[in-house]
């Protein structure tokens, strides 16, 4: 179903990634808009857009795949004192919007199906005017969700750019540490927190769990749970298939399914699920797609006999199978 929610998660899940301008962006979008503004100027919208890239920059020193961008110079130049605030600001009026404005509500390179704003840059005060599907979205209860993941996919992104997503560098070595609930990379002299597994997951799922299909609490106590579809119990066996620890195995459930489910793997109707979900992270061009590509297949085909296999010795170890509730998933 098409949702204010489901469409901003897919801007930000498949959008296009040539800068990191879209999460910020997105992220000033949702909290102007939670203020209760209708229409904003750019030179509104510029000192917190500047300020989390800004920030970003900080983080990690690429923010995008040009050689240059005259915005992101002018964010390195304000963080080495080269550059007043002021200054900043008035560069990221000029600079920071000519193609985030136009590019963020595109999906496939057509508009996408919900419109959050009318870009009305070209009147004589030039800004946007938010539309009530954003206004509506902000004062959501999928606001602060919506927030975290857009920073988890900012931090894969990063993670990506910085390691050139290596298949010997990235992939075998982005793990998931049940202690934090986030992915690490790790070498042989450092353990690195990239981002939190729930929010850069619940992306992909619009928040439903992988199993019943159902909106997932959101809270401590009742999810939702990072859930190794293939058991984790299997790493005391005598596993010798792909990670089950790495993330093509991961999903997010509620809570009663993953106390149903235990130690087992789901019934193998469900799986093609996650062979799908897993494909179309890989086809999106996710910051995960080499990740994924490196643990179980760089073609469909591989990666549909690595499945099968990994089930197969999987049930071979844990014969014993749990199956989700009946019609959330039909195969």
């Amino acid at each position: 179903m098409v949702t204010g929610e489901s469409v901003w998660r897919a801007i930000v899940l498949y959008g296009a990634n040539s800068a990191t301008y879209k999460f910020a962006f997105g992220t000033t979008l949702l909290e102007t808009a939670a203020a209760g503004r209708g229409r904003v100027t750019l030179e509104e919208l510029a000192p917190r857009y500047a300020e989390l890239l800004c920030q970003a920059l900080e983080r990690r020193p690429r923010q995008g795949t040009a050689a240059r961008s005259g915005f992101l110079d002018a964010c390195r130049a304000f963080n080495a004192g080269e550059l007043d605030r002021d200054a900043l600001h008035r560069r990221t009026v000029r600079l920071g919007f000519s193609n985030v404005v136009d590019a963020f509500p595109q999906l496939g390179g057509v508009q996408a199906p919900v419109r959050y704003y009318e870009d009305q840059r070209k009147s004589p005060a030039p800004g946007l005017v938010l539309r009530d599907e954003l206004l509506e979205l902000a004062r959501s209860v999928h606001a602060p969700d919506l927030d975290a993941e857009t920073a988890a996919r900012w931090r894969l992104v990063e993670t990506a750019w910085a390691t050139g997503v290596s298949g010997a560098m990235l992939a075998p070595s982005l793990v998931y540490d049940p202690s934090t609930q986030h992915l690490v990379l790790q070498s042989r002299h450092r353990r690195k927190s990239v981002t939190g597994v729930v929010a850069a997951l619940n992306g992909y799922q619009d928040g439903r769990c992988a199993y019943c299909d159902q909106v997932m609490a959101q809270n401590a106590g009742a999810g939702p749970v990072v859930e190794h579809v293939l058991p984790w119990k299997l790493l005391t066996r005598r596993w010798n298939g792909p990670d089950v620890d790495a993330v093509w195995n991961l999903v997010l459930s509620c809570k009663p399914c993953n106390d149903a489910k235990r130690d087992r793997a789901p019934h193998e109707a469900w799986m093609p699920w996650l062979e799908q979900r897993n494909n179309d992270l890989i086809a999106s061009h996710h910051p995960l797609r080499e990740v994924l590509m490196t643990q179980i297949g760089r073609t469909a085909a591989e990666r549909h006999i690595t499945l099968k296999r990994a089930y197969r010795r999987a049930t071979e170890l844990l014969p014993a199978v749990w199956t989700p509730p009946a019609g959330a998933h039909p195969a």
